[in-house]
């Protein structure tokens, strides 16, 4: 945790009063939504609920040690995992004939930091990598600089 408020790279203060106010927007508008209803009590309703979900939020977010600021091509390549999804289930639906061994990949990473953007690198890389049906993320081997990964089904099987 920071010295000044909340997780390294938050924003202190200011930023714990920013996310409380974006969760309590968000949660407003979301219980507006779903009620349908532009009724007085519900209005009401949503304005205080908003406000004990922000509330919760902001405090939840106070235990983490950083905060990921993750740059936009790194969450697009993580979503790229998606477009695997036909042809991942395609091999996986003919690999149910046989006992498939699988193997273990490595590939070249690098992201060792401690700081927020590190952590969102190594956060999206291990949750993209492991969107697709037929793969894993193991680990990450910030010594040898590497993502292992394991694959049920090649494609040359």
């Amino acid at each position: 945790m920071s010295d000044d408020h909340g997780p390294r790279g938050g924003g202190g203060a200011a930023g714990a009063r920013r996310a409380w106010l974006g969760w309590w927007a968000v949660l407003t508008a979301l219980w507006l939504a779903l009620a349908d209803s532009r009724r007085l009590d519900e209005v009401v309703a949503a304005v205080v609920v908003g406000a004990f979900g922000a509330t919760a939020s902001v405090i939840v977010r106070a235990q983490r040690d950083v905060v990921l600021r993750p740059r936009s091509r790194w969450v697009l390549e993580a979503l790229r995992a998606f477009g695997r999804w036909p042809r991942d289930l395609w091999m996986l639906a003919r690999a149910l004939r046989s006992r498939p061994a699988g193997r273990i990949v490595e590939e070249p990473f690098e992201a060792t930091g401690e700081d927020p953007r590190s952590a969102a690198r190594r956060a999206l890389a291990v949750a993209g990598g492991s969107l697709a049906p037929n793969a894993i993320v193991v680990e990450i081997d910030p010594d040898r600089g590497v993502l292992v990964r394991h694959e049920l089904v090649t494609d040359d099987s």
